[in-house]
């Protein structure tokens, strides 16, 4: 959706119910049981709102136009909103529409027009034979801006001319006179037609083109180095200058038992800016190198282009025979030219780029087929099977790039190589429920999927899915849900060494000793690739115990084992309580609570050890250098927990008057606890916990002077507080080696309040 709410995790407590209920309602679409095994009744109690009046629903036409005021800048409360600014704003919407079932119909529909979140979209039609859209999308994304930089200028950033250098930051005499606020702010901007057309009783033709710009600064993080160990760092803004353009052509044919639908689709994208370089701020190498001569560069987003065809359809050979399928194929391809291999003129390179341009392609193929069938009259079965593959058409090879744009050129034996990543996934499996008394259905699935990669540790993984369902609706006002599956995915021989093959050069590796040649620790299982046998439970209850109640109940425990990795993710559990209830006393009042609590923990190993002599990670016998130790070994629980209650009220006291009232409360903590073995010398210490509170208000009031003339009134309170320890106290220059924004945490108090007059017409 494009107005999200001000936090990622924050919703008013009506979303979070259908939030809630999506579960059970996915289900219930995708059911093919007969209909009178429907649940009877309405989700979260939609039935029981107050009921609409009829000026909200027999007008042609409504223009809203007000004014609404924020009392302070926002980054949090505005991420999406376009609220962000302490500043009087505009509002203005406008819905206008005719309908004439015989002949022809349209369409005009404006919102947000006062903000940079503004949208439109106009529709001409005749009814099931022709339909015209025309519009606009803007959106917006605030990010924090409570930190400054020292740098001038966009792609190339330059440091002011009294700029005072030295080893780390602390010796940046000039630093805090120098440092500059600036946005951080993202604007999309996109423009969109479409038509679709009925051919003929059985053929429709659908076409969209659409155009999109997005502008801004982001954030990237920039080094200067020798050995990628001790690098001379900064946080650079990152310019964004796209321009994306997509377009797309399909068919579709609706026969008796054959059901087709075709597509054609191009998409091209352009980045303005190839390269970001900057001033190095720092003197810790020679004069080449340092302040104010030195410079780095950073490649940005290449321009790419992509084109795909897609076919779905679903074909019917009896009343219990049906195939569903749905196949694509794309090509993504980039040829944009390489960049030199640095920015900096003053470094030595002797040898050129091994070509102009990457000219690589990767082509992704998927198919998904489903044949459902009803052998018996109280069963259903399903047998299914999905791929998915992607090729790479590249060359390989080989690159002596300069290190951080901080000496000359190496020698050939640093030259490393572009890798291609082929991957295969299949999976097939079947389903099969059957129908039992008390309207209850029981249903098992089972999955088989394989995985095929290349250039990757573990070339095959297998995983066996189990999965068991049981529906029952003993009453009509009564609907439970159970599930229990068990998945065990198994990895062929963990090939620690496949990485540091596929991308270092024979002369480099020749050179290396055999106990030494790896990337990552020979024991670090990389997590989607390891061994893990998963165990996953959830039930959801749906209950109306009275005419105008319901309540919702939905758990989740998942807990996933990596029993054979050794270092890396060993462990994780996830579970979900959510409640939910609404309440209507009467067709003028109706509420609805919601609560719910997540927990997730993790458990991770890891090794600490240095290069050379102490990187053997192979010695049995002591004295075991550090890579074989597993006295160097930490191991990290990290805890996440999110605690959220949502309420929400509608009130009609009045023929002419609406109130609503909306309240979130959201409450996050992380903590990350480390421990080493006994005995170990590795002094480690538990990270501060990391803890976020919302509390969100919103009350609205109407007043309906007359049938077509009304007054709005809106407020929003809006509180966020956080105390990560990754931004507290933290300055530009508190981190030696790291010349950073020294933003700080997000603690916002809002007040919005917006008045609006409603005019509607016939």
């Amino acid at each position: 959706m494009k107005r999200r709410s001000p936090l990622p995790f924050q919703l008013t407590a009506a979303s979070i119910l259908v939030l809630a209920a999506s579960g059970v309602l996915a289900q219930q679409a995708g059911e093919t049981a007969e209909a009178e095994e429907a649940a009877p009744y309405t989700p979260l109690g939609l039935e029981n709102r107050p009921q609409a009046p009829r000026r909200h629903t027999d007008h042609a036409g409504s223009v809203q136009v007000g004014a609404a005021y924020a009392n302070d800048d926002s980054y949090m409360f505005g991420q999406y909103n376009g609220l962000n600014e302490d500043e009087a704003t505009l509002i203005g919407n406008l819905q206008w529409q005719s309908f004439n079932a015989a002949e022809r119909y349209w369409q005009v529909s404006l919102s947000d027009m006062g903000l940079d979140t503004r949208e439109g979209q106009v529709t001409w039609g005749r009814p099931d034979r022709l339909r015209i859209e025309l519009g606009f999308d803007s959106q917006q994304q605030v990010r924090n801006d409570s930190g400054k930089t020292p740098f001038r200028g966009s792609q190339n950033q330059q440091l002011p001319g009294d700029w005072d250098s030295g080893i780390t930051t602390s010796d940046f005499g000039t630093l805090d006179a120098s440092l500059r606020g600036f946005d951080r702010e993202l604007d999309r901007d996109r423009l969109f037609a479409g038509i679709q057309m009925k051919l003929s009783d059985s053929w429709r033709l659908e076409s969209n083109l659409s155009y999109e710009e997005k502008e801004g600064d982001g954030d990237i993080g920039a080094p200067i180095y020798i050995n990628g160990a001790s690098a001379d760092a900064v946080l650079l803004r990152s310019p964004v200058d796209y321009a994306t353009t997509e377009f797309d052509l399909g068919l579709s044919f609706d026969g008796d038992k054959l059901h087709l639908n075709g597509q054609l689709a191009y998409s091209d994208f352009d980045n303005d800016d190839d390269v970001l370089t900057w001033q190095n701020p720092y003197s810790s190498y020679g004069s080449r190198v340092a302040y104010p001569e030195g410079l780095g560069g950073l490649g940005l987003a290449p321009d790419n282009e992509q084109l795909s065809g897609r076919l779905t359809g679903h074909y019917i050979f009896s009343s219990k025979t049906r195939l569903q399928f749905d196949g694509s194929y794309a090509i993504a391809s980039q040829d944009q030219n390489f960049l030199d291999y640095t920015v900096n003129d003053a470094l030595v390179v002797t040898e050129p780029v091994p070509n102009s341009d990457y000219d690589g392609e990767v082509a992704t193929g998927t198919l998904k087929t489903r044949l459902m069938l009803r052998p018996m009259a109280k069963m259903n079965a399903e047998i299914f099977y999905k791929l998915r593959d992607r090729d790479y058409d590249a060359d390989r090879d080989g690159y002596l790039y300069v290190r951080g744009d901080a000496t000359d050129q190496p020698e050939s034996a640093a030259t490393v190589y572009n890798t291609n990543h082929d991957l295969t996934s299949q999976i097939a499996g079947f389903e099969v429920d059957y129908r039992l008394p008390m309207r209850s259905k029981l249903s098992f699935q089972y999955e088989y999927e394989d995985v095929d990669r290349r250039n990757a540790a573990v070339e095959e993984t297998e995983e066996d899915r189990y999965t068991l369902r049981y529906r029952i609706q003993p009453s009509p006002g009564f609907t439970a849900r159970a599930q229990l599956q068990f998945a065990d995915r198994a990895a062929d021989t963990y090939h620690w060494d496949q990485n540091y093959y596929a991308l270092l050069d024979t002369e480099l590796i020749n050179a290396t000793p055999d106990n030494q040649r790896y990337i990552n620790h020979p024991q670090l299982m990389q997590y989607y690739m390891a061994n893990r046998e998963r165990l996953e439970t959830k039930l959801d209850v749906s209950w109306l115990p009275g005419e105008r109640w319901n309540v919702n109940l939905n758990l989740l425990w998942q807990d996933d084992d990596y029993d054979a990795s050794q270092l890396g993710l060993t462990g994780a559990e996830w579970g979900r309580l959510h409640v939910s209830a609404s309440y209507s006393p009467s067709e003028t009042l109706s509420g609805t609570f919601y609560a719910g609590y997540d927990r997730y923990e993790g458990e991770q190993s890891s090794r600490a050890f240095r290069g050379g002599q102490e990187k053997n990670a192979f010695e049995i016998y002591p004295p075991l250098p550090q890579a074989s130790d597993p006295l160097q070994n930490w191991d990290l629980d990290a805890t996440d927990v999110a605690s959220t209650i949502g309420l929400n009220l509608q009130w009609l006291p009045a023929a002419d008057v609406e109130l609503s009232l909306d309240y979130s409360y959201v409450d996050t903590r992380s903590e990350q606890d480390y421990s080493t073995p006994a005995g170990s010398s590795l002094v480690v210490s538990d990270l501060p916990d990391v803890d976020s509170t919302l509390h969100h208000v919103e009350v609205s009031g109407t007043w309906h002077m007359q049938d077509n003339l009304s007054l709005r009134l809106d407020y929003q309170f809006y509180d966020y507080d956080s105390d990560d320890w990754a931004w507290q106290d933290v300055q530009a220059d508190t981190i030696g080696k790291v010349l950073s924004f020294g933003q700080q945490n997000p603690n916002e108090d809002i007040h919005y309040l917006g008045a609006s007059v409603i005019y509607r017409w016939q």
